[in-house]
C-alpha cells in the first residue's frame, strides 16, 4: 500500500514524554511529505500526564488504533475472578517492583505480544516504523510481522537501545540483554538511533547489524515563536525528570544560592530527589509546562551522568526563539561538546555551580537573537528516517 505508513508505538499518543514528542515530530514531518499514516498505540489513561495538543492538527488525518481493539486485550487486562479489589491495590506495587527486577520489559509486554493482525486496517504498507521507548513496541512489531504484515522496508526508531540503557533496572547480565537485543534488530530494515554515539556503541556491540544502523537527530517537533517576557527577575527553566542516578541536577540547583536577586529557576519534572523551594527556586511535579514554557527567559538541558543518550528536550527545546543552555556531564563531554557546538544553536558549560552561574550570568548579558534551529525541521528528519537509497517522496 503506496504512501501509506503504520506507527507502531504502544503509549498513548498524548502523553506527556520525550519520545511521545520525538513520534509526534516524526509524524508531523511524514504528513508534509504526503503520508498517510496509521498509529497504533494503547489506549489513554486517566492518569496518563496529557500533553498539549493544540499544536498536533494534523491528527486529525492519522487512523488511531489502540491496542484495546485487540480481540485479546480485554482477557488481558481484566482482574482475575475471585480478586478482591482492596487486596489487588495492596499488591500491585509490590508485583511491580518484582516485575521490574526480573523483566527488560513493562508489564504491558504480554499485550504486545498477542497483538494480532485483525487489529489492522490493512496488511500491507510501505513503511512501518516501530518506536520505542517503551521497548515493547518491538515486541508489537514482531508479533504483528509474524501474523502476516507486509512492508516495503521496516524501521526501528530506537530512542534508549536494550545494552547500555542507563536506566534499565531489571537484573539481567549483559550478554542476556543483547541476545534479546538482536531478536529485534534482526527483523528491521533500517535502525534509527537518536545519538551519534549510541550509534557507534551499537554498531560495536551488534557489528552484524551495522551497515543498517544510522543516527538522525530528533527533529524539533513544533515551531514556537514566544512573546518578550515581562518577568521582573531573569527566569531559567530546566522542564524534565531529573533522577539522580540519570542527571545530576544539584550544580544548577545549588548555582541559584549565588543568582538571588538576579535570576530564578523553575525546575518542573520527576525525580527521587525531595529538594526544596528557596527564595529563588520553584519546584513542581511532572505535569503540563505551555504557561511556564512561554515565561521562560533562558531553557536548560543537563546531558545524563552517564552513557550515550542525548536527551530529547534539548531538540524539542531548539523549536524556539529561546537561548538554550546545555550543561555537559558524563565520560564523553569532549565529543558531546564538538557535536552540540556544530549546530551553533546551544551555549554549552560543564557541570559545576561556578560554570552554570557563571554561563547564565553571560546569556543575560548576551543580545543575540534566537531561532528555531532549520537543521531539525520535522520534514527534513522524516525524511532522512525513511530515506532508502534516495527513495523518499518528494
Amino acid at each position: 500500500m503506496l504512501d501509506h505508513v503504520l506507527i507502531i508505538k504502544l503509549q498513548a499518543y498524548n502523553s506527556l514524554s520525550s519520545s511521545n514528542m520525538r513520534m509526534l515530530a516524526m509524524m508531523k514531518g511524514l504528513n508534509e511529505l504526503g503520508y498517510k499514516m496509521d498509529l497504533l498505540c494503547t489506549p489513554v489513561s486517566a492518569v496518563t500526564h496529557i500533553n498539549d495538543m493544540s499544536d498536533y492538527a494534523f491528527l486529525k488525518g492519522v487512523n488511531i488504533i489502540t491496542t484495546s481493539q485487540n480481540k485479546a486485550y480485554e482477557s488481558l487486562v481484566s482482574s482475575p475472578k475471585g480478586t478482591k479489589k482492596g487486596l489487588k491495590q495492596k499488591l500491585l506495587p509490590v508485583l511491580r517492583k518484582v516485575y521490574h527486577k526480573l523483566s527488560l520489559y513493562t508489564s504491558s509486554s504480554t499485550i504486545a505480544k498477542k497483538l494480532t493482525l485483525d487489529i489492522l486496517p490493512r496488511k500491507e504498507y510501505q513503511y512501518v516504523i516501530s518506536v520505542s521507548d517503551p521497548k515493547i513496541s518491538q515486541i508489537a512489531l514482531r508479533a504483528l510481522l509474524k501474523d502476516g504484515l507486509r512492508s516495503e522496508k521496516v524501521i526501528e526508531y530506537w530512542g534508549d537501545p536494550m545494552t547500555g540503557d542507563i536506566t534499565q533496572r531489571a537484573i539481567y547480565p549483559e550478554f542476556i540483554i543483547k541476545r534479546e537485543e538482536r531478536k529485534y534488530l534482526k527483523i528491521a530494515d533500517r535502525i534509527v538511533y537518536t545519538s551519534p554515539f549510541t550509534l557507534e556503541m551499537e554498531q560495536k556491540t551488534h557489528p552484524m547489524y551495522a551497515d543498517k544502523m544510522l543516527f538522525v537527530p530528533t527533529a524539533n517537533a513544533f515551531r514556537k515563536i514566544y512573546p518578550d517576557t515581562k518577568n521582573d527577575l531573569f527566569t531559567v527553566g530546566y522542564y524534565g525528570a531529573y533522577h539522580s542516578g540519570i542527571r545530576n541536577i544539584m550544580p544548577l540547583y545549588n548555582a541559584f544560592s549565588s543568582l538571588i536577586g538576579i535570576a530564578k529557576l523553575n525546575l518542573v519534572g520527576d525525580s527521587d530527589l525531595q529538594l526544596q523551594p528557596t527564595e529563588n527556586i520553584m519546584i513542581r511535579p511532572r505535569g503540563v509546562v505551555k504557561d511556564l514554557e512561554e515565561q521562560t527567559d533562558l531553557f536548560v538541558c543537563v546531558l545524563n551522568s552517564s552513557g550515550t543518550q542525548i536527551p530529547g528536550k534539548l531538540y524539542h527545546n531548539a523549536a524556539t526563539n529561546r537561548p538554550i543552555l546545555v550543561i555537559l556531564d558524563g565520560e564523553r563531554q569532549d565529543e558531546m561538546r564538538e557535536y552540540l557546538e556544530s549546530f551553533d544553536r546551544f551555549i554549552l558549560c560543564g557541570n559545576s555551580e561556578t560554570e552554570i552561574a557563571s554561563a547564565i550570568k553571560s546569556v543575560m548579558n548576551d543580545k543575540r537573537v534566537w531561532e528555531p534551529c532549520k537543521l531539525l525541521e520535522p520534514k527534513t528528519i522524516a525524511a532522512k528516517i525513511i530515506d532508502f537509497d534516495g527513495e523518499t517522496k518528494e
